[in-house]
């Protein structure tokens, strides 16, 4: 299974902890777990699977391994495998040998190749486009999001005046939202297969309020998230915010490879795991049905919280949208968190998300969110509980502006700068697109002073590689799209100095 994304190994990124004791050979063969079948040499898939423990930060800084003869012993492999393993670990810089100190792991925390994030600002520039006020003849291209909603029907955003006038009457006050878009949601999770009550839903402030609420609920400081080696920047910040680790395992073409994600939980034991089995961000990649069912049957086995991001999931194009992860034969499970939003189906602007679990988590997550904000405003919950009856319809309406939108970029790109290099994504609102450079920010520069902000594709990954990459939103209308391509161009042949022709900047408005 080829990887779409070659990091080399997993890659876990920590904050300091406590130094421990370490494992003796049987404790690391149990940890190791099932480890021999992967393809290569069999020294060197021991030494990923040790360094996988390495960096779970369950062979801690100063913790002492067992003697070569002793743990090959315990693993039933050649003395020569493991002093090869060791070898290839003390090229890594994880372990170091001295006389009469055996071997220890090096602390990992003085190394030059594990990334400490500070969680302000956040990652690399994302939210700048929002916080910023916006600048004329600047095409804003550093953050994923729908801009507009001239593409749905002019009356989908009026409140019927009947009910507001009931709610007037009320409190005010739903803690764990509106009933009737909890209803509205639940029946929504009921169609795509996962059988749901409105008692198992809980509405948060978009997507991102329901992922903070279930880090802060789950996550203490300096525990595991396994998460994919290219992900949604803003759990990545919400992660580094609370002081947490990210362990992160590959990906290939089709999504998460769902046998290394199975190994990595097994032996690092996460506090969570954050996956888009879905419309992955920001590849665009579709998880195929036949993987979902198999990741399914893991998850069930595993005792750890795992997150089925699917806010994504209704811009899918040309395909029927991937069902949730929780749908299993025996049942929804239980260890699944199911979170959904309006933002790129219907509108950002509504600030609508979901969490869907089972009742007993709802409530804790309930609990949770009452003491930060008491709920979301009434009009947006109202409007949206009006909208999801008809989303299909709706989806089916944005599906087709998504697809035009992005073959304007994707058409663009390809005409003026036939360098770049990009897979057409089946769904979500961004190019993942490789430049033939070593670092994205040189060209950056270049395109700020034409004109379009830009960020690197580092910000999706945990470890900050992918520096070559981009990630371009389509968002835009297709007339901002155009003129972005043409900035795009002109600023890459001020790079590689050579003639381009483009159309005048138009002003952005």
């Amino acid at each position: 299974m080829g990887q779409l994304f070659d990091v080399g190994w997993s890659n876990v990124v920590n904050w300091p902890t406590e130094r421990g004791a370490g494992m003796d050979e049987t404790q690391i063969a149990v940890a190791l777990g099932s480890w021999g079948g992967e393809p290569g040499p069999l020294y060197a898939t021991l030494a990923d699977a040790l360094d996988e423990l390495i960096r779970a930060g369950r062979l801690e800084a100063g913790a002492r391994l067992p003697a070569e003869r002793r743990l090959a012993a315990e693993l039933h492999v050649s003395r020569g495998t493991v002093v090869s393993a060791y070898d290839e670990l003390r090229r890594r810089n994880r372990i170091a040998t001295r006389q009469g100190s055996g071997t220890t792991v090096v602390d990992r925390h003085r190394s030059d190749e594990v990334a400490v994030f500070d969680p302000v600002p956040a990652q690399g520039g994302i939210y700048e486009g929002m916080l910023d006020h916006p600048v004329d003849e600047v095409v804003d291209m550093r953050s994923a999001y729908w801009i507009g909603v001239n593409d749905l029907p002019t009356a989908s955003f009026e409140l019927p005046a009947e009910r507001w006038q009931r709610e007037l009457q009320g409190t005010g006050y739903y803690p764990a939202g509106l009933p009737a878009l909890r209803e509205q949601i639940a029946a929504r999770m009921t169609r795509a297969g996962l059988e749901t009550e409105a008692h198992e839903v809980l509405v948060t402030n978009g997507a991102q309020q329901a992922l903070a609420l279930i880090c802060q609920l789950h996550m203490a400081p300096d525990e595991l998230c396994v998460i994919e080696e290219l992900t949604y920047p803003g759990m990545i910040d919400l992660v580094s915010a609370l002081r947490g680790r990210l362990h992160t395992v590959p990906i290939d073409e089709h999504g998460v490879d769902v046998e290394r994600l199975d190994r990595a939980v097994r032996r690092v034991e996460p506090a969570l795991v954050y996956l888009m089995p879905n419309v992955h961000n920001p590849t665009g990649a579709v998880f195929p049905e036949d993987r979902r069912a198999a990741l399914a049957d893991l998850v069930k086995g595993w005792d750890t919280f795992v997150i089925d991001d699917r806010t994504l999931v209704d811009l899918v194009v040309d395909r029927d949208p991937p069902r949730p992860l929780a749908i299993h034969p025996s049942g929804p499970l239980a260890n699944v968190l199911t979170v959904g939003s309006t933002s790129k189906s219907l509108w950002g602007g509504l600030r609508i998300g979901w969490v869907r679990a089972n009742e007993r988590e709802i409530d804790r997550l309930s609990r949770l969110k009452a003491v930060m904000d008491l709920g979301i405003p009434i009009a947006s919950q109202m409007i949206a509980s009006e909208l999801l009856p008809s989303d299909q319809g709706l989806s089916r309406v944005r599906q087709a502006e998504l697809r035009r939108r992005r073959d304007a970029l994707v058409d663009g790109l390809r005409r003026q700068i036939p360098e770049w290099r990009f897979e057409v994504p089946d769904g979500g609102v961004c190019l993942w697109v490789e430049l033939p450079l070593d670092d994205a920010r040189t060209f950056i520069a270049h395109a700020q002073r034409h004109g379009v902000g830009l960020v690197s594709g580092s910000v999706s990954s945990p470890d900050g590689r992918a520096r070559h990459y981009l990630r371009l939103p389509f968002g835009q209308p297709v007339e901002v799209l155009a003129d972005a391509v043409d900035r795009l161009a002109a600023a890459w042949a001020d790079l590689v100095v050579r003639p381009v022709e483009t159309r005048r900047y138009r002003v952005i408005v």
